[in-house]
């Protein structure tokens, strides 16, 4: 801490060189401005407890973030074991029941396959309609 800073004078001090940089607003000071706390170099008492109040609020920050982590973690843990509870339930159900479920899975499946077919047979015939009065149209346009 002896050795003076190049080029820079204490601002409190201006006949004197400067020998460190204050660890909270970097104004050169020497060795007779400079406070040591904790292993770093402060202009004053104020510089120093802004230091303090700003560690404590990192710290609380990153306490808090920690807490958020830690929380963000059980919810994933908790929605996966109630995922694995409904799948064991599911597969607990199906293995009880197979013949029922496969049976209403077949009743399902045939009238899907049947709405579907009506639905396919309904475009089809007002496609053909709509196309043959269009043709008609036309056709009586030319003549």
């Amino acid at each position: 801490m002896s050795k003076p800073i190049k080029g820079s004078v204490c601002l409190n001090h201006p006949n004197v060189a400067a020998v460190a940089r204050c660890a909270t607003c970097s104004k050169p000071i020497c060795g007779e401005c400079a406070q040591v706390h904790d292993g770093s170099t402060f202009c004053s008492k104020l510089c120093y407890d802004n230091a303090m109040r700003t560690g404590m609020m990192v710290d609380d920050v990153q306490r808090r973030k920690g807490m958020a982590n830690f929380r963000r973690k059980i919810a994933i843990i908790i929605n996966l074991l109630i995922l694995a509870a409904i799948i064991y339930a599911g597969y607990h159900f199906y293995t009880r029941n197979k013949s029922k479920v496969d049976r209403k899975l077949q009743e399902t499946k045939q009238a899907v396959q049947q709405k579907s077919s009506e639905a396919a047979d309904t475009i089809r015939k007002s496609t053909v309609e709509r196309e043959s009065k269009y043709k008609r149209d036309r056709e009586s346009a030319l003549q």
